[in-house]
């Protein structure tokens, strides 16, 4: 009897210290649990007050944002039942789907100032420091017939140099479609860096670092243009032709101030080839956005022609094309590989401010920015891109990190080479082996919109320390 009552005495703690730890794991989910909707509903507060999709979930479908989009298209009568069609003037933009909400644009436009919505312009470089202006942007009328006035202008308090243009363009708009005919006169800071660096990027890290990744000439003159483009729910294709007749000048670096980064000092602005050149450029455009979820698909490309001097008149004697595909590729819901491929080529006398540049930001991280110049180049960038959401069932790491970055495996590879000025575009490739081949790879860490992100890189030839670099933007 005693053995029995011992035993059940046993058993009975035993059923209690199950219980409590049971109780306890219960508890301690609990908590777990508050305290990841705690974060995660601050995080997402974040996010919109900037309009981000850093940290909450982005629209499954991007019709969703068509409805969003079309949300004001309509008046509320004193019957809150009768809608009256409100008439559509205008759209914000010459793209289907705004480029927050859609994959990466090949930038080369045809007109010579960036391509802004707001009104207030602000830059911070070493050849201007501070400047600041006014923009009223160009308009897209896709449903009517309109003139279209556009203007910027601003000054730059270390040049002590006004900057500006001022145009307008005749639009014929059928929906889908858009015709357009263009002049407009201009005097401009100008860069041909903006495929490797965007504006508010570059800003920040001058501004702050010290560190400023284009580089600048002075350009004054005209263009006039013609171009055509269409929309449809998510793609869109722009194809323009432009006649530009311009006067380029050399730029000095005027400043050297920043908030940190005290024992660097900015570098200088190379100096170009001075003189006047007349070209045509042609350029085409299409973008397709196939989805927008954790991370989007879809495919981009770019191709431009640029020939100067001859029958045109002009210093400069020279022709140059450029083809840009990209392609963002879902490989489920939560990884994607995304490729870019560019190629660039150039005949003639090809000046200083055209030439193709490798290394660095956006082409090949592992080494010096600009390393490599020449008139024949070819860039591939692939990068593999997992979101922590794919890991939820991990324990040790709290969910509401997992979900909210990116895991980024990437590689790059280069080649660039310097011809005679007399041979064919397509000369200059056939050297092209392992030996001319710049490569490296890396590995980084991001925010989920891949933007906001800390990368390491290597160089695949010699055994080096990674070069490090921090991004506020996708790299292509």
């Amino acid at each position: 009897m005693n053995l029995r009552l011992f035993l059940l005495a046993i058993a009975s703690t035993i059923l209690l210290n199950f219980s409590s730890v049971a109780q306890d794991k219960e508890e301690s989910s609990k908590f777990k649990q508050n305290l990841d909707s705690i974060i995660e509903d601050a995080f997402h507060r974040f996010d919109e007050k900037l309009g981000t999709y850093i940290f909450r979930d982005e629209p499954d479908n991007i019709d969703e944002f068509e409805e969003n989009k079309d949300e004001d298209e309509f008046l509320t009568s004193d019957n809150e039942n009768i809608q009256i069609p409100r008439k559509r003037s205008f759209s914000r933009g010459i793209y289907s789907v705004p480029p927050e909400h859609g994959i990466v644009r090949n930038i080369s436009p045809v007109m010579p100032w960036e391509i802004m919505d707001e009104n207030i312009l602000f830059r911070y470089n070493r050849v201007e420091g501070l400047f600041l202006g006014l923009n009223y942007p160009q308009k897209y009328y896709w449903d009517d017939h309109h003139i279209s006035l556009f203007a910027s202008g601003g000054y730059g308090f270390q040049s002590h140099r006004w900057r500006g243009g001022i145009g307008a363009a005749q639009q014929f708009g059928t929906n889908e479609t858009l015709i357009e005919i263009g002049v407009e006169g201009h005097s401009l800071t100008d860069t041909h860096d903006e495929w490797l660096v965007d504006l508010d990027e570059n800003n920040l890290a001058a501004f702050l670092f010290r560190h400023d990744y284009r580089d600048y000439f002075g350009r004054e003159g005209i263009s006039a243009w013609t171009g055509i483009y269409k929309r449809w729910q998510k793609s869109d294709l722009q194809f323009q032709v432009a006649y530009r007749n311009d006067s380029y000048e050399s730029l000095e670096k005027t400043t050297n101030w920043s908030i940190f980064g005290t024992d660097r000092i900015f570098r200088e602005n190379f100096s170009i080839n001075d003189g006047r050149m007349q070209s045509v450029l042609a350029t085409l455009h299409f973008h397709s956005t196939e989805s927008r979820k954790l991370l989007t698909g879809g495919w981009s490309f770019s191709g431009s022609a640029e020939l100067a001097g001859n029958a045109f008149g002009g210093d400069f004697d020279f022709n140059s094309y450029t083809i840009d595909v990209r392609r963002y590729q879902p490989i489920s819901k939560y990884d994607n590989i995304n490729i870019r491929l560019r190629g660039s080529s150039a005949t003639g006398d090809l000046p200083f401010q055209k030439q193709f540049e490798l290394g660095g930001l956006s082409t090949l991280p592992a080494y010096r920015f600009k390393e490599f110049s020449g008139n024949r180049m070819l860039l591939l960038n692939a990068e593999y891109v997992v979101n922590g959401k794919m890991f939820d069932d991990v324990d040790f790491f709290p969910s509401w990190l997992l979900r909210n970055i990116n895991m980024i495996i990437f590689a790059d590879a280069g080649f660039i080479n310097d011809i005679d000025r007399n041979a064919n575009a397509f000369d200059g490739f056939e050297s092209l082996t392992k030996k001319t081949i710049r490569s490296d790879w890396g590995v980084g860490i991001g925010t989920r919109d891949a933007k906001l992100r800390l990368g390491f890189a290597w160089r695949t030839d010699v055994a080096q320390p990674p070069m490090v670099f921090l991004r506020i933007n996708r790299p292509f």
